[in-house]
């Protein structure tokens, strides 16, 4: 493994360090007005959730790398003190690209682009009409983080107004990770497509480290994989006499073995029949 000193570095090196390791990124596409009513659009994926009550989202629009000056978002924000922040899905991809061009300041990116407009109900930016996930937000905060080229400047908004397509809700009436399409941003000039990765684990409660027995959890056989795999299980399963009787007699090591060789080959409820033997032992 290489290991990398930030303080050492340029800030090119830094900025893909970061944004190479650190991903997926939501992508969220920016709305503002400046103080004369004139609309900026550009996409930020330094961006994240930071609360539910109130509801707070944060970015962060770094200062220009090149010449330390503010961009046209943050200055927006610093003057009328509110923003939109619509989802990017697959379909809006190359439009989007073209938001991230540096235009000057004044420019509307959605006639560049070809973007549509989507009227706010509270705030004056509006979303982008091709979103299925809209965001209105009021400034909470606006945070410096260094005050130097590159340097960030963490942006909180409380959301105001939540904006979801019919089209992005399932049959039980949930917000599907599938119809909404989410882009992700990665390193360099790469991008994931959020549906193509999607899988689900189960949240129920599970057993759970704590309720190991201390043979199990010392066991010179047992790696932490097939402690995780002990700890998982949802509820103990039933004892099984027979299967029991079956294995009674065989050293203490032997059965640890025996567990181990049952979890490898994902027989959960077998690996438990053995630690029961164990408990009886120990017991």
């Amino acid at each position: 493994m290489r290991t990398f000193d930030p303080d050492t570095l340029d800030l090119r090196t830094n900025y893909h360090l970061m944004i190479s390791g650190i991903i997926p990124r939501p992508i969220a596409l920016v709305t503002t007005v400046d103080k004369m009513g004139k609309v900026n659009l550009a996409p930020f994926s330094f961006y994240n959730g930071f609360g539910s009550n109130p509801p707070i989202v944060g970015f962060s629009p770094a200062f220009s790398g090149r010449t330390g000056k503010a961009k046209d978002t943050l200055l927006n924000i610093q003057e009328t003190k509110e923003f939109t922040i619509s989802m990017v899905s697959t379909p809006m991809m190359d439009k989007m690209v073209i938001t991230s061009k540096e235009f000057e300041r004044g420019i509307d990116e959605y006639v560049e682009s070809g973007f549509s407009k989507r009227d706010s109900e509270v705030v004056r930016p509006p979303g982008v009409m091709e979103s299925p996930y809209i965001l209105e937000c009021k400034l909470q905060d606006i945070i410096e983080l260094g005050g130097k080229p590159g340097s960030g400047n963490l942006i909180l908004g409380q959301i105001v107004r939540f904006h979801v397509s019919e089209l992005a809700f399932d049959n039980e009436d949930r917000i599907s990770p599938y119809k909404l399409d989410a882009i992700g941003r990665l390193g360099l000039s790469w991008y994931s497509r959020v549906k193509s990765g999607i899988f689900e684990v189960d949240q129920k409660q599970r057993l759970g480290f704590e309720n190991l027995p201390g043979f199990i959890l010392n066991s010179s056989v047992l790696t932490g994989s097939h402690l995780n795999k002990l700890a998982s299980i949802i509820e103990l399963p039933e004892t099984d006499q027979e299967f029991m009787k079956s294995i009674y007699g065989q050293l203490e090591n032997e059965l640890h073995t025996l567990c181990r060789k049952y979890i490898d080959e994902n027989e959960m409820t077998k690996a438990w029949q053995v630690v029961y033997v164990l408990r009886e032992m120990h017991e």
